[in-house]
């Protein structure tokens, strides 16, 4: 199967759904896209701003579509695979059975499997792939990890990749690993967005205008970002990075210890594990 013959539906039309749904459709024109949400107006907003076909049901997906995103929050899983699982049953033969996505934070495959089979028996094997996309999906510049189940072939495998790469780096990973995915990088984004908020406050404390103080804190982080992905300084720690920005007795040393005073690191270990915590249900 091409990812330019596939046909893409997706269940729930959300934030990460619209990010993935628009790298698609920027880079893939002629792929046919298809959405459903349960909420009318999210669902013609998307459809419209995305030039993608909105569809009435569930099972319209199900039954229309190679591949299947579950773009719903986690306590909508459940009753999502229930009706997707009868709608599978209206199939004639279950090679056509689409390739189910599921984005649902914390929903293990296992769990997936689980809800198809009551419906159906264990009869027939499902192609579960489970990922976790990040919000910067929105401008192709996300980052989705990605597991599956032993039901999905080496081209499932490659379709699937290839369909996120139009909005992600794609990492794939052991889902034990999920969890932490999810503390760091799905919801690592809001730390940033935090951080820049922080410095953009400071900057107007100062004195500078705010879009000006937007401006610098903004283009700091990401020309930083860039310069610790860039092929010259990728493999140089980033103590030796901010060795090159600090001079004895100078401003980013006082800078620096005011962060280490206030125990940042630290801080951002808290952050990042009660996320965690959060992601296995244990808080």
């Amino acid at each position: 199967m091409s990812v330019k013959n596939t046909a893409v539906g997706f269940i729930g039309a959300g934030n990460m759904a619209y990010g993935l749904i628009k790298g698609i459709a920027g880079v893939n024109q002629d792929m046919k896209i298809y959405v459903y949400d349960t909420d009318a107006a999210r669902m013609d907003f998307v459809s419209a701003a995305l030039k993608v076909r909105p569809f009435n049901s569930i099972g319209e997906i199900v039954e229309n579509c190679d591949v299947v995103f579950i773009a719903v929050k986690p306590y909508s899983v459940e009753s999502v695979i229930e009706v997707s699982a009868q709608a599978l049953k209206n199939f004639k033969d279950n090679k056509d059975f689409p390739v189910f996505i599921s984005i649902a934070g914390g929903i293990k495959i296992g769990f997936i499997e689980e809800v198809f089979n009551r419906t159906l028996k264990n009869i027939f094997p499902i192609k579960i792939f489970r990922i976790m996309p990040n919000i910067n999906s929105l401008i192709g510049k996300g980052l989705s990890a990605m597991c599956h189940n032993n039901n999905v072939s080496g081209q499932d495998i490659r379709t699937a990749a290839k369909i996120l790469e139009t909005s992600s780096k794609v990492l794939a990973i052991n889902e034990k690993y999920f969890d932490a995915v999810t503390a760091l990088s799905g919801s690592g984004p809001a730390y940033i967005f935090l951080i820049a908020e922080g410095l953009i406050e400071a900057g107007v404390k100062l004195g500078l205008p705010r879009d000006i103080a937007k401006d610098l804190s903004v283009q700091t982080i990401l020309g930083s970002a860039e310069l610790l992905n860039s092929e010259e300084f990728s493999k140089t720690s980033t103590k030796d990075l901010r060795d090159m920005v600090t001079s004895p007795g100078g401003t980013t040393a006082y800078g620096l210890a005011k962060l280490e005073e206030g125990r940042i690191k630290y801080v951002l270990d808290s952050a990042v594990n009660a996320a965690y915590l959060r992601a296995k249900g244990l808080v």
